[in-house]
């Protein structure tokens, strides 16, 4: 008995594997320098304002600016301190940026599998044998990695450094630029 194709169709997948080790590493490194970039930027002008405008303000304009200037310094130190561990020893002390870091991951694995036609991605450290470079999309997930972070520096900083906060504020600065 010979059953024609056409009652079971064949569904292609298109597998590919991406080194989770070297992007959590680069991405990582990445990440905290463009917070700590973004942070230092939006400190000194913060002081400059204040400087400037310090014998026109009135104390209550002065203790606010002020407040603020100094949880972005907070923000600030607790993010080169990140950095430092990061560096030497490859952890992290504040849960918020390895949550910001993983989140950003899996969206950008996400969508480079939907962008390059993928049914499947995996990652390579665990029982994974072989894999071509032709389905080795982690120069592809940090290339999508990179786009985020071009994104983060055209925002303003969030103080505190949060999940909630991040999306949330920045979502709403945007609709204000926009009107």
């Amino acid at each position: 008995m010979i059953t024609p194709v056409t009652l079971f169709p064949i569904t292609l997948v298109r597998v590919g594997y991406i080194d989770l080790d070297v992007i959590i590493s680069r991405y990582t490194t990445k990440y905290i320098d463009t917070e700590i970039s973004i942070r230092e930027e939006y400190v000194s002008l913060l002081q400059a304002e204040y400087n400037d405008r310090y014998y026109r303000m009135s104390e209550m304009e002065k203790s606010q600016l002020l407040s603020n200037l100094q949880k972005h310094r907070r923000v600030l130190n607790m993010l080169k301190y990140n950095k430092y561990l990061w560096e030497n020893t490859e952890e992290l002390s504040d849960e918020i940026i390895y949550q910001i870091v993983q989140r950003d991951l899996m969206e950008a694995i996400k969508k480079t599998g939907e962008l390059e036609g993928f049914s499947l991605i995996l990652d390579n450290t665990g029982n994974f044998i072989y894999g071509s470079e032709d389905v080795n999309l982690t120069e592809k997930v940090l290339f999508r990695l990179d786009e985020k972070l071009f994104d983060l520096r055209n925002t303003e900083p969030v103080t505190p450094l949060s999940l909630e906060s991040e999306s949330e504020e920045r979502n709403l600065l945007l609709e204000n630029e926009e009107e």
